[in-house]
């Protein structure tokens, strides 16, 4: 028998749809640019590779990468530092030890519904117990403060956020960010905050968590802002004593993260401006381009996008998200069901348009067809 945390652990309803894709299927699946990194960062890489950085490094991170991104962040806080900086393999890690780190048996999280698959069971895998708010639509899917205030219990550690958010695309307002963090500050609780698109700001500019509740853990990865998804470089940047913990947690877990891969991304925080200027530009053509397609799908209907790459629109069709997405899939086009993201997904379909204009037009003229005949 299997502990009950691992037994009840669901296979992710993505990667079921992606590894049943046919070769020649449009992927609108996944969360990966199709781009390639800067040049740079390539270079940077063999170079490191070439001048011996090829064995063990610190569990928390180079100190020369830790410095930079602490002063990246300054833009939020005045006071971050190097100490304030752990470096992961990529954000998902980073979520996981910091669930590990701050959860204990029966403690609970507040996490989104629908909201990205990892939350829950990673609550889950640190003894808690997660407990749904919910993302409505009417509401852009952005988070109720009234409805995370009436959640919170004794046993209420922490609220993870997720903006700019995936699935759907969200991105939260300053008013809703100021009353979640005044929220988690009265009840001297933690704010877990998921900040991975945070590159990916269509209209404003990004708001962290950070800004407004000092008990902020900021969780964030360089896959998507410098397009090395398989390079698996990320961070948690929170208190110097939580970040102890972290490190410790993260010896146990692997060790250290990669040494050569992480003297690259130093070069990439060297350069991250200008390509994230050009990846934004094509992002939101791309993104205006999927909006544009789906307002012509009468069964469909698509709320604002702001962040991400990601919509997450509401169909009509009466069947099961997963089945719609296996229909697609028949057809040639890879998507994520709603339902991958939690129960108030089921309805929904996910589009990512990290793809290109050309695939993204073809892919959803195919969706628009199967609709109609459904």
């Amino acid at each position: 028998m299997f502990p009950k945390r691992v037994a009840s652990l669901q296979f992710s309803g993505i990667r079921k749809l992606f590894e049943a894709a046919p070769a020649d299927a449009i992927n609108l699946g996944l969360g990966e640019p199709d781009i390639q990194p800067p040049r740079e960062i390539i270079e940077a890489f063999k170079n490191a590779l070439d001048r011996g950085m090829n064995k063990y490094g610190p569990s928390a991170g180079i100190m020369e990468l830790r410095k930079a991104i602490a002063e990246n962040l300054k833009s939020y806080r005045r006071d971050v530092a190097a100490e304030n900086i752990i470096v992961t393999v990529g954000a998902t890690e980073g979520m996981r030890i910091a669930c590990e780190t701050i959860l204990g048996e029966g403690d609970e999280a507040l996490v989104p519904n629908p909201g990205f698959i990892i939350y829950g069971p990673d609550v889950a895998l640190a003894g808690g117990k997660a407990i749904d708010y919910t993302l409505k639509l009417e509401n852009g899917f952005c988070p109720d403060p009234d409805e995370i205030q009436s959640l919170i219990t004794p046993r209420t550690k922490a609220i993870i956020v997720n903006s700019p958010s995936n699935p759907t695309g969200a991105v939260y307002s300053d008013a809703v960010i100021k009353a979640i963090c005044d929220i988690a500050t009265d009840h001297d609780i933690y704010i877990l905050s998921d900040e991975v698109y945070h590159n990916f700001v269509y209209e404003g500019t990004h708001t962290s968590f950070a800004r407004y509740h000092d008990d902020t853990i900021i969780v964030n990865s360089f896959s998507k802002s410098l397009a090395v998804t398989g390079w698996r470089i990320g961070y948690v940047a929170t208190s110097k004593e939580i970040v102890e913990h972290l490190a410790k947690v993260q010896y146990y877990t692997l060790a250290c993260p990669p040494t050569a891969t992480q003297y690259a991304i130093l070069e990439g925080m060297k350069i991250r401006k200008q390509f994230r200027a050009k990846m934004l530009a094509e992002f939101k053509a791309r993104r205006d381009l999927a909006m544009a397609k789906l307002s012509k799908m009468p069964s469909f209907e698509t709320p604002p996008v702001q962040g991400a790459f990601y919509v997450f629109p509401k169909y009509s069709q009466g069947l099961r998200s997963e089945d719609f997405a296996m229909t697609l899939l028949k057809a040639g086009v890879i998507c994520a069901p709603g339902a991958a993201f939690g129960s108030l997904g089921e309805g929904h379909l996910r589009f990512s348009y990290a793809n290109s204009r050309e695939n993204i037009s073809a892919a959803l003229d195919i969706v628009r067809e199967v609709a109609e005949k459904l």
